[in-house]
């Protein structure tokens, strides 16, 4: 028979046995018997609202919405704790009314283990407790630029909406912007600002205190401004723009009020080679005016267009006074020879009428050297859907050679003329 090995000899000896087990079971029992405390964090409060006052009241809690929760007891169960074995509540089902108070966090075991909860913090929270109201408020604004000496604009929005309890909601008057804009070659600049609130019309204004957004949320809390650097010409004058454009039409038929205007526009087009010299208002086509006085009135910014802003205070529309009461109006029967017919409709005939009868309006002068030659008159009927049942109505054009200030009066543009059918 073989030797047994130290280790079977040892299991042979039931005495040994007996005392291993006893010492290992004591050991066990020490440890799963000890004491101890640990920590369970990021445990979620719940508010117990009672539904009659959720219906009208919200809910407006600070920036805490967990707790750290401080436990002790067997080793064995503590170790084994995790957030869903406790839950943190504050009760409000006594609260019916808008109200802001320091309220204790509840804890309790939502186990079927046994241990005991040492400590809560936070212990107490505040809260804020109103209905919500929403509201647009105006945004005020203050920049401050470089370089100096130039119109600066700016695309900042007007309004900001905000929500939250109708208490503050009700105190907050406008929303502020303020900052510092630099531009070294005044070029356009593209700068974040953060929008503040207050209690005032005017932030800048004595008294003005700022309202805390703890519990206020805004469509937009900040905000990208773009700026563009302008300069200002203070007095750029105004010419009339008219068709046809062959026609020179002297100043003095025409006052334009006020004369000139003080515009900031692209340094480009203020200053240097390329600098805007006049603004022409356009009064259309002198053809549809005969020899009288006309008043016009046009708007500044329409003018101006997109490339230059009006710096004239109160200054909103252009004034213009035609006279041409001077002038004379006279009839002129121009000959079938002189009128020409473009794109006449496949299977279809128009017969030209023996004279057209056409108004000129111009100084004595021009109107005296007018003849049957001096006209020429155009149908095209390349637009025209054509049909022999009823009239139809063909653009006609009408041109007038003349070396003296004269045009063609005219009511419409078109004819009304009747085809036939080949």
């Amino acid at each position: 028979m073989k030797n047994k090995s130290l280790f079977g000899r040892l299991l042979d000896n039931k005495k040994l046995v007996l005392i291993l087990s006893l010492l290992l079971s004591l050991t066990f029992w020490m440890i799963s018997s000890d004491n101890t405390t640990s920590t369970i964090t990021d445990v979620p409060i719940s508010y117990n609202l009672s539904e009659s006052a959720s219906k009208d009241l919200k809910i407006f809690s600070t920036s805490i919405d967990k707790v750290t929760i401080n436990v002790s007891g067997k080793r064995v169960i503590i170790d084994s704790l995790s957030v869903s074995d406790v839950t943190a509540s504050v009760d409000l089902f006594s609260i019916n009314k808008p109200v802001t108070g320091t309220y204790p966090v509840v804890v309790k075991n939502n186990s079927n283990m046994s241990f005991d909860i040492e400590s809560i913090e936070p212990e107490n929270i505040t809260i804020m407790i109103d209905r919500e109201a929403t509201k647009t408020v105006n945004i005020v604004s203050n920049f401050s630029y470089n370089p100096e000496g130039y119109y600066v604009e700016n695309n900042l929005p007007q309004t900001v909406e905000i929500t939250g309890p109708e208490t503050l909601i009700n105190k907050v008057k406008s929303a502020y912007v303020t900052g510092k804009v630099n531009s070294p070659d005044a070029s356009t600049v593209t700068n974040t600002y953060s929008l503040r609130l207050f209690d005032s019309e005017d932030p800048n204004s004595a008294g003005a205190q700022e309202i805390s957004t703890e519990y206020i949320t805004m469509s937009f809390s900040s905000v990208d401004v773009s700026f563009r650097f302008m300069k200002i010409d203070e007095n750029v004058p105004f010419t009339i723009k008219y068709t046809p454009s062959n026609i020179k039409l002297n100043t003095f038929y025409y006052t334009v009020s006020p004369s000139t205007i003080s515009v900031a526009g692209p340094e480009e087009l203020v200053t240097g080679e390329n600098a805007i010299t006049e603004f022409a208002i356009d009064i259309g086509s002198l053809s549809k005016y005969k020899n009288q006085i006309y008043n016009e009135t046009f708007n500044i910014s329409d003018v101006l267009g997109d490339s230059f802003i009006n710096k004239s205070d109160g200054v909103e529309t252009i004034k213009v006074q035609l006279d041409f009461s001077n002038f004379n109006m006279e009839t002129f029967e121009v000959p079938s020879t002189k009128i020409k017919i473009n794109n006449l409709p496949e299977g279809y005939n128009y017969s030209v009428p023996s004279t057209f009868a056409v108004s000129v309006v111009g100084t004595a002068t021009a109107l005296d050297n007018l003849t049957e030659n001096s006209f020429s008159i155009v149908y095209d009927f390349a637009d025209v859907n054509p049909t022999s049942d009823t009239p139809v109505d063909v653009p006609v054009s009408i041109t007038v050679n003349s070396n003296g200030l004269c045009w063609v009066y005219r009511t419409s543009e078109t004819v009304s003329v009747q085809l036939t059918k080949n």
